[in-house]
């Protein structure tokens, strides 16, 4: 007996390629590539892999079209009869082929009656209709479906290839809003996922984002861009919340403004509104990793740190070459004083970003564990932290936190007020880090909190 919602008698074939998934629809390949980034269909590549080829297994094909009635309800040649008992059991062999096997849509599965049946005991059986063509894609559109596969990928390669594909979309039609929006959330990430600075890349978000709410006022991730722009660039909570809020108003169905709302909520300590947003995010696109990362580092914040690794330490494996996974583990085994761990997913997440000074300043912290310990691998760090922040190429925000684990208020309070004047993108997690706990009595750090952005001191 099959299962509830999975065709009868569905194989599990492996698809290798576009052209292979499009068949098993009848479908060309830019609709299935379209299908893929907007509606979930279950294609895959090989982890690690972004240039390999992308595959599918035909059951989960089959599956995702039974869950996507629309879908399949356009793809059906003809109208089921009135009375499901009353359908005939034809020989498919003696029918036209069936564009997808399993029982999905078959040309002839429901034949609609054209005699009176009775004690005739024939029915007139008509030619099988083709399904109508898919409506075509233009080339600006696909060029912005491909740069969105590329985005996911949170790499500093992936991103440089996604806006070298919306800049492409937006240059074959500059009124393709999707790709303005498309530009905005790639320079929102540029920042975060390589060690590109964020002054130069939040303005051009800004305008690529205000660019799409031009051309479509409606247009719902054009607001969640830039509402991220308004905390990470502009240090705007109040905005940034308005603008989500405004974003999820006009499409409560858009996983990203979830997602990032999730993230704002977090660094404002509120886990109430972070959890619910981050379980929206994820019901709405569970094969999004991203969303998985970060719904990991919501419950560390949120106090539960088993509960993140769960979700962590998977996905690092599942997902070797996504910075976030390897990043956020990095801070909860130092936290925890997992000092190994701590070093292992330090240089995995320094490799991942090519961030040479990460991978410098891991190197001295290992050898300073080994030579004398976790006080030994935190001055080696400390070291080699100041030698790159005096050839700017080390945030303050950083420095802070080793000061304060070495027990050194005082520096860590100068660095964070350094971090403040310059406008480092890292003080904003000022009342999360957990090496800063013990300086959230302080006056000075609590007056840090508020030019930081936020009206709450600690």
């Amino acid at each position: 007996m099959a299962e509830e919602g999975t065709p009868e008698n569905s194989d599990n074939r492996l698809l290798t390629g576009w052209k292979a998934i499009a068949a098993r629809f009848g479908r060309d390949e830019r609709t299935v590539r379209r299908w893929a980034a907007t509606r979930d269909l279950p294609v895959r590549r090989v982890a690690g892999d972004s240039r390999g080829p992308v595959y599918a297994y035909a059951a989960d094909l089959d599956r995702w079209l039974v869950s996507h009635k629309e879908i399949a309800a356009d793809m059906s040649p003809v109208q089921p009869a009135a009375d499901p008992a009353e359908r005939l059991d034809h020989d498919t062999s003696a029918a036209r082929p069936s564009r997808l096997k399993g029982g999905i849509v078959a040309a002839c599965a429901a034949c609609l009656t054209l005699g009176f049946v009775g004690a005739f005991g024939w029915r007139a059986i008509p030619e099988p209709v083709r399904p109508a063509p898919s409506q075509p894609v233009s080339a600006a559109e696909s060029l912005y479906l491909d740069g969105l596969y590329h985005l996911e990928a949170r790499t500093s390669e992936g991103i440089a290839r996604a806006l070298g594909l919306f800049s492409q979309a937006v240059a074959v039609d500059p009124k393709f809003a999707k790709a303005y929006v498309g530009m905005a959330d790639a320079y929102n990430l540029v920042s975060q996922y390589t060690p590109s600075a964020a002054d130069e890349a939040y303005p051009k978000a800004k305008a690529a984002a205000k660019r799409a709410i031009a051309l479509d006022p409606g247009n719902a991730a054009a607001h969640a861009a830039l509402a991220f722009n308004a905390f990470y660039g502009d240090r705007d909570i109040e905005q940034a919340t308005s603008l989500f809020r405004k974003a999820i108003a006009l499409d409560p169905s858009n996983a990203r403004a979830h997602h990032w709302y999730a993230l704002v909520a977090m660094q404002d300590r509120d886990f109430d509104v972070a959890l619910r947003e981050i379980t929206i995010a994820q019901r709405l696109d569970p094969r999004a990793p991203s969303i998985l990362a970060n719904k990991g580092l919501i419950l560390f914040h949120a106090g539960q740190t088993q509960a993140a690794l769960d979700i962590l330490s998977p996905l690092a494996q599942t997902e070797p070459t996504l910075l976030s996974p390897h990043a956020y583990l990095a801070t909860i085994f130092l936290a925890a004083g997992r000092d190994n761990d701590f070093l292992r997913e330090s240089r995995l997440a320094a490799t991942i970003s090519g961030n040479q000074p990460a991978a410098a300043i891991t190197d001295v912290a290992k050898a300073g564990l080994t030579n004398g310990g976790r006080p030994e691998m935190l001055s080696a760090m400390f070291n080699e932290q100041k030698r790159f922040h005096a050839e700017d190429r080390e945030p303050a925000f950083k420095l802070a936190l080793t000061a304060a684990m070495l027990g050194d208020k005082s520096a860590a309070l100068d660095f964070l007020e350094q971090s403040i004047k310059r406008r480092e993108q890292d003080i904003l997690g000022i009342r999360l880090e957990p090496a800063l706990t013990a300086l959230r009595d302080d006056a000075r750090f609590k007056a840090i909190v508020m030019q930081a952005g936020f009206k709450h001191e600690s």
